[in-house]
């Protein structure tokens, strides 16, 4: 059986932090818990499950602080959690029998990173990450922010999920602030972090500047793909804010130069094509997206609504659109069997109701 340093960085998170540490605590075989600066009773609360509580100078890099939780760990494997991150009863069982039966040359273990729900709990955005590291292959993060670890050595997927629920909003300047001084001290940025400096700055409306940084992380040609493509979705979203809508869809259509179409992407030009009133461009692009393969290993961020739900619902709407009712309805029902207690399809299914 393999042992497991589980490994974490936090700061003020007394509200979760509780939570994370008791789904993890009767498979762990260290915590290793590396504080950096809290003020609340965080080290308090980590005290009740471990005595390997740390400290660490914030200097606004995360790789730094989670490459020193590393160094403290002792066991054959590193796992990292944040504070908001936990395990559902049916993962802790299944993450026991993974212990159990773990091959010891395994490098590295991609496990779901479960990061959206609907009402009924279900996930809607989905992604692996790099979860368990063998300490002996000495893995390393990279970046100040948006900390990766480059996997390598022999890798096995896992459908363990990590579920990442926040109570509370974090400081939603602090990316944004991190990327902009590193940019003003003249740091040159990785191409993924130009890509993710342009993400941040799409989320706080900077739409010029994040179209031009998007455009800069393309030019690179040094992208990963699936970076690559999600640049091209969020200049759409830039452009479709800005109400250019034919630089949306051209932005969304560059993303078939980097690989076949993702369902995400068709649901984006189903929607642009709705927006205009393009009936049957719209219906196009959303049975594209029912027809495309989802595939979790890519290590895409995946939207699973994009590959069933969202396109029945939205294929209702646009042929309800042409009046082609017995089609829409078709939809609806489809999108029901997907949902079954969603608004909008218990609100579609009454009007069908009314209108037959």
């Amino acid at each position: 059986m393999i042992t497991i340093s589980v490994c974490m960085i936090v700061k003020d998170e007394e509200d979760v932090l509780e939570r994370a540490l008791s789904s993890i605590k009767d498979i762990a075989d260290e915590i290793i818990i590396v504080d950096t600066g809290s003020t609340d009773m965080t080290k308090e609360i980590a005290a009740k499950f471990t005595d390997k509580i740390f400290d660490f100078e914030w200097c606004d890099d995360f790789s730094k602080a989670r490459n020193y939780s590393f160094s403290k760990a002792t066991q054959d494997y590193c796992m990292w959690l944040d504070a908001d991150d936990d395990l559902l009863e049916a993962d802790q069982k299944e993450l026991m029998k993974l212990k159990e039966t773990l091959s010891p040359e395994t490098s590295v273990v991609m496990m779901r990173y479960n990061t959206g729900f609907d009402n009924d709990g279900k996930p809607t955005f989905t992604y692996y990450r790099e979860r368990l590291l063998r300490r002996e292959d000495q893995f390393y993060w990279e970046g100040f922010v948006h900390e990766v670890i480059s996997p390598r050595g022999k890798m096995e997927y896992s459908e363990i999920a990590i579920t990442h629920r926040k109570i509370k909003a974090g400081n939603p300047l602090r990316n944004i602030r991190m990327f902009k001084a590193k940019e003003k001290e003249g740091i040159l940025f990785s191409p993924r972090e130009m890509f993710y400096y342009a993400r941040e700055l799409y989320y706080h409306k900077y739409y010029d500047e994040a179209i031009t940084q998007f455009k800069k992380f393309l030019n690179t040609g040094k992208g990963w793909r699936e970076n690559n493509i999600s640049a091209c979705q969020f200049l759409g979203y830039c452009y479709h804010q800005k109400g250019e809508m034919r630089e949306a869809v051209l932005s969304l259509l560059n993303s078939l130069c980097y690989d076949v179409p993702r369902a995400e992407i068709c649901c984006d030009l189903g929607k642009y094509f709705y927006e205009l009133k393009c009936y049957e461009q719209a219906i196009f692009w959303y049975a594209m997206a029912l027809s495309c393969e989802r595939n979790d290993e890519s290590g895409a961020f995946i939207s699973p609504d994009c590959y069933d739900y969202i396109p029945y619902i939205q294929l209702c709407l646009c042929y309800d659109a042409i009046k082609d009712y017995k089609t829409a309805k078709f939809y609806n029902d489809l999108a029901g069997k997907c949902k079954p207690n969603d608004s909008s399809y218990l609100y579609n299914k009454r009007y069908f109701e009314r209108i037959s």
